[in-house]
């Protein structure tokens, strides 16, 4: 795990798309508005996204049902050091627990993938595409100019770590797998979250998940700012988890 120093930041989206100057975005997409000020505590949190390989030992331990798309219940090697999906917030919410951790929640999602930097768009900063030779993922050759993060590829996540780390050495906050966060999603929440520590709202229908995943390409979604949300029970090959704990 790495170390989250205590701190604030700013949270939520500072830049304008064309879209909302001429309001065209409908007002679920302005729910990263109104961008605020906010400190959290120190934490921990996981510098990978949860493998199949750990997870696997959690199915293990517990005898829970494995992941569906697991053929003999197992994941296979090539799987092993790749981000485990299709578990839903209950089994991310149990796995975190089962490890002595927990799931973050989206404040420190958000101060994590922010790498220390502060009004970005992205982990590394305002440029969505790489300016020079990057990493490449596990077994692709790194010939010219890559992706900064595993996104807008059609095949599935890659091996956790394929990218180079943030600030805080968190590796996949952009790309690979969704990730869910402890909070409920509310729309308006940035109008009225505290300013310190802000857990979510006390209830909801949906649970808030993080990051952009392998198969998204909007630049707009791929922002540490971006709020996406689904219901709690919701499988599926684009979202994943990571944990934290409390220091």
């Amino acid at each position: 795990m790495a170390a989250i120093p205590a701190g604030e930041f700013w949270m939520g989206r500072m830049n304008l798309w064309m879209p909302d100057e001429l309001s065209w975005v409908e007002r679920d997409r302005l729910d990263d508005r109104p961008v605020h000020l906010v400190g959290v505590d120190a934490f921990y949190m996981d510098k990978f996204e949860v493998t199949n390989e750990a997870y696997a030992r959690f199915i293990e331990a517990t005898k829970r049902p494995a992941p569906h798309h697991w053929r003999g219940g197992k994941p296979s090697e090539p799987q092993l050091k790749m981000p485990v999906y299709n578990v839903n917030y209950e089994e991310a919410e149990d796995y975190c627990k089962w490890a002595g951790k927990r799931l973050p929640t989206e404040a420190e999602w958000e101060r994590a993938a922010r790498g220390n930097r502060e009004k970005t768009l992205y982990p590394w900063g305002d440029e969505l595409a790489a300016r020079g030779r990057g990493a490449a993922p596990a077994g692709q050759a790194s010939t010219g100019p890559q992706k900064p993060a595993h996104y807008g590829f059609p095949n599935g996540p890659a091996t956790v770590g394929s990218y180079p780390p943030n600030g805080f050495g968190l590796h996949d906050m952009v790309g690979n797998v969704w990730e869910w966060v402890a909070d409920w999603y509310e729309r308006n929440y940035y109008s009225r979250s505290p300013e310190e520590n802000p857990q979510g709202p006390a209830t909801g229908v949906y649970r808030v998940v993080r990051g952009s995943s392998w198969s998204d390409n909007d630049e707009r979604m791929l922002g540490v700012h971006y709020r996406n949300y689904v219901e709690p029970d919701v499988r599926t090959p684009t979202i994943g988890f990571r944990c934290a704990k409390d220091r």
